[in-house]
């Protein structure tokens, strides 16, 4: 499967400034291309290609080769909408090719600029090895609060796939960002508190208003969802280890079409909740560790009793007790709806087994292009 690794580079100020120029140069090229292609109405990169190559090299001052990944940006964002004009911004992601980025061993990259090549030192955490991967396709360079990134989209091996003894379901929720049919909860009290923490801090910088509040904003940007996405990674590596380490599958719902209405004042705390992205590294954590992964139907799951089967909305006594009206079975709601997961599952059988994320319907996928 595919995977996106992130990068970072360590240039001098000489070669960082350059490569800075370098984004900012390309982007006014992808602005004139996309004005271009708008006006004349031809959004093919062939056609983009006849029309603009020429153009762009001499007014913009690009390579060969960067000046083909302008015109080829330029037309795959018009694939998906071609009835507005499409504007790029002052350091939107520069797109390499291994005609212009080579990796010199495991620490360095040789990287085309305006300037020329450059050999830059790079660094990237434990978890990327680098050394285990091949990296396919294009990759994006992006200028980020001071610093450069790649952004590589390399191949790794999919997990030894086994034969599953049993289902382990898992529920998503607020309270509880995910509860297993074992009865293993992930609290989102701590989650809580950053996002309330969070909201006021930001509440009060921008009422303020002043030069000082707002570069104390700018400096906060990002943090929440860095904070959020790294619990996600968290319980997403538990929930699949436990799978792997028993043998079972893991059940999720598939959320395609799910819509929640909850009250004004859950609304911020509702939409922050990041379980889609928390469904996605399941998946393809899943796929690495060869853990199948079966997707189910989540009418009713929270409603249904997991003992006896009998649905009622009267079941469901608060958002943690569960007390079915007919055999007066009593559990916590999530892991009720767990259980119900697990047991549908098991019943139903796979709507996809291992699928990663890129390929799954049911979870929305995140832009894999920084525009």
């Amino acid at each position: 499967m595919k995977l996106t690794v992130k990068v970072k580079l360590l240039p001098t100020s000489e070669q960082k400034d350059s490569l800075v120029k370098t984004i900012e140069v390309f982007n006014e090229a992808c602005n004139y291309t996309s004005a271009v292609a708008f006006k004349d109405k031809k959004f093919g990169q062939v056609g983009l290609h006849h029309l603009c190559y020429y153009h762009v090299r001499d007014r913009y001052g690009l390579s060969a080769q960067l000046t083909v990944r302008a015109i080829g940006k330029v037309s795959e964002s018009y694939r998906a909408e071609k009835k507005r004009l499409h504007v790029f911004k002052k350091h939107s992601a520069l797109v390499y090719d291994q005609r212009i980025l080579s990796f010199k061993g495991l620490d360095t990259v040789s990287i085309l600029s305006l300037d020329g090549r450059f050999k830059i030192p790079i660094i990237f955490g434990a978890y990327a090895k680098l050394d285990q991967r091949r990296v396919r396709g294009q990759a994006d360079l992006v200028y980020s609060k001071g610093n450069l990134f790649l952004f590589l989209c390399v191949e790794v091996p999919d997990g030894t796939p086994f034969i599953p003894q049993g289902t382990l379901g898992v529920d998503f929720g607020i309270v509880n960002l995910a509860t297993t049919s074992d009865g293993q909860q992930f609290s989102g009290k701590v989650v809580d508190s950053v996002r309330t923490r969070m909201t006021t801090i930001k509440k009060g910088l921008q009422k303020k208003g002043t030069h000082s509040a707002k570069r104390h904003l700018k400096k906060l940007s990002g943090r929440e969802r860095m904070f959020k996405r790294t619990t996600n990674h968290t319980i997403a590596k538990n929930i699949v280890q436990v799978a792997k380490d028993t043998r079972r599958s893991i059940a999720l719902e598939d959320l395609k079409g799910f819509r929640v209405t909850v009250r004004k004042e859950q609304r911020e705390r509702f939409g922050k909740w990041a379980f889609d992205e928390l469904g996605r590294f399941i998946a393809y954590k899943a796929r690495l560790s060869g853990v199948p992964v079966f997707f189910v139907n989540p009418r009713n799951t929270s409603r249904g009793c997991s003992q006896c089967g009998h649905i009622a909305k009267a079941n469901r006594k608060s958002q943690s007790e569960f007390v079915c009206q007919k055999c007066g079975f009593s559990i916590h709601a999530d892991l009720n709806g767990a259980k119900n997961i697990a047991a549908r599952a098991s019943v139903n059988g796979p709507i996809v087994t291992g699928a990663p994320p890129e390929e799954r319907s049911s979870f929305s996928r995140v832009a894999s292009r920084l525009l």
